[in-house]
């Protein structure tokens, strides 16, 4: 089954990692039905079973006896207010040895990747129309054509032909052309006098046709859900609109759990993290200090502007890790996926005696992660970049729905690329 060979990450084998009949029957269940179990102890991985290499050995069991020494102080300060259990803790340095939190176990709630057949030829406008389909178009077209006569009632003057559905994907083509081959202005495009003529576009539409469409329309960088942001209200008020906003894109019974999830510091707080770990989702993402809901409020140990580069401060609260890295300026990222330092380090260049010299320097594991996965910006974003069909406009609806033709060419695009 494939959820079974998802979950071939998180155990090596039967011998290593066995579990009673009671248990059998409970994890068979969960793989069936996706209860939404919220216990975070039921539904993780212990990594007191995991084989440890030869060079991971002494740390393992230093982080064991910390366990075995840190237990008993955890349950307390688990008992305390949040504000009160951030005034008792205090940075740590990259010499301090940290744990991973438990492994949520991942149980996706379908087959992931594409779901196309291999027996049927897929092109890459039959992939796009799976986004922009027949019916979409069609009411596309509908809704086109009634606000042209509702112009024209209006008192508007020129002449109107209905917009085909056949019509409108040439539109769309063009409108993606634009994109690839940029130009001052649209009607450069149908210049004829110029050393840069462009033959394609009047094959496709008159220029007289072009600038006069209507348009009314009523998340491996692969977008699966988007919400658009209408105003304050669009979402609860009693977490914050960077709460909601992320907490109303995760359904578990659609996608399953154990994800991981990346975001930038706009989304990241203390509730959100751990409140998705609640839930089965890790999470990782830069902060913002000056955050009043976020909990490292203590100095104690701190880096300074005069900390070296490559210095790391971190403090854990429960699952929750908060790291500090001196680059060329203070990194500030946090996880419930990562322990703080692993021993990773990264190449800077550094200029020593008027020559620039490659110099490695330690840096923690969430950060190194996040940069892996975000890299400034989320790959979607990267993609839709690259040939973005936006077009100067004073309509907010315009610029939505050449958004929505970028997803959709992006996503196409994607499916196209696991399917050759």
């Amino acid at each position: 089954m494939a959820h079974e060979e998802a979950l071939q990450t998180t155990t090596d084998s039967e011998e290593e990692s066995s579990f009673s009949s009671e248990e059998e029957e409970d994890f068979e269940d969960e793989l069936l039905h996706f209860e939404e179990r919220f216990d975070a102890a039921e539904d993780t991985l212990s990594n007191e079973k995991m084989p440890l290499h030869a060079h991971h050995t002494r740390a393992a069991h230093k982080r064991l006896s910390v366990f075995n020494s840190e237990k008993l102080h955890e349950c307390e300060s688990d008992q305390m207010p949040a504000a009160k259990r951030a005034r008792t803790l205090s940075w740590k340095a990259e010499t301090d040895v940290d744990r991973v939190p438990q492994t949520l176990r991942f149980l996706p709630a379908r087959e992931l990747g594409p779901q196309l057949s291999a027996a049927d030829a897929h092109s890459p406008m039959s992939l796009f129309k799976l986004f922009f389909t027949e019916s979409t178009m069609t009411n596309l077209c509908h809704n086109t054509n009634a606000q042209a006569a509702r112009a024209i009632a209006k008192g508007r003057k020129y002449k109107w032909t209905d917009v085909s559905v056949d019509e409108l994907y040439r539109y769309i083509g063009l409108v993606f052309y634009m994109a690839a081959v940029k130009m001052s202005s649209i009607t450069d495009y149908w210049r004829q006098d110029s050393l840069f003529f462009l033959p394609f576009p009047a094959t496709v539409m008159p220029r007289d046709r072009y600038p006069h469409n209507f348009l009314e329309y009523s998340s491996n960088g692969y977008t699966v859900d988007f919400s658009v942001y209408t105003g304050k209200n669009s979402f609860p008020a009693d977490r914050g609109l960077s709460y909601d906003a992320v907490m109303s894109l995760l359904d578990r019974k659609v996608l399953g759990s154990g994800y991981h999830v990346y975001m930038d510091d706009f989304y990241t707080s203390h509730k959100l993290f751990t409140d998705l770990f609640a839930l089965k989702f890790g999470a990782c993402g830069t902060y913002r200090d000056q955050r009043k809901d976020f909990f490292p409020k203590t100095a104690a140990n701190s880096l300074s502007r005069s900390s070296s580069r490559g210095s790391i401060r971190w403090i854990r609260d429960g699952p929750l890790v908060c790291v500090k890295w001196m680059d060329t300026q203070v990194v500030s990222v946090c996880s419930t996926i990562h322990a703080a330092y692993t021993g990773e380090r990264v190449q800077r260049k550094i200029k020593a005696q008027d020559t620039w010299k490659a110099k490695s320097f330690p840096c923690p594991a969430p950060v190194i992660a996040y940069n892996q996965h975000m890299g400034g910006v989320d790959l979607s974003g990267q993609l839709l970049q690259y040939y973005a069909a936006q077009h100067k406009t004073m309509k907010w609806y315009r610029k939505i729905f050449l958004h929505f033709l970028d997803i959709a060419a992006s996503n196409a695009f994607i499916l196209y690329n696991f399917s050759v």
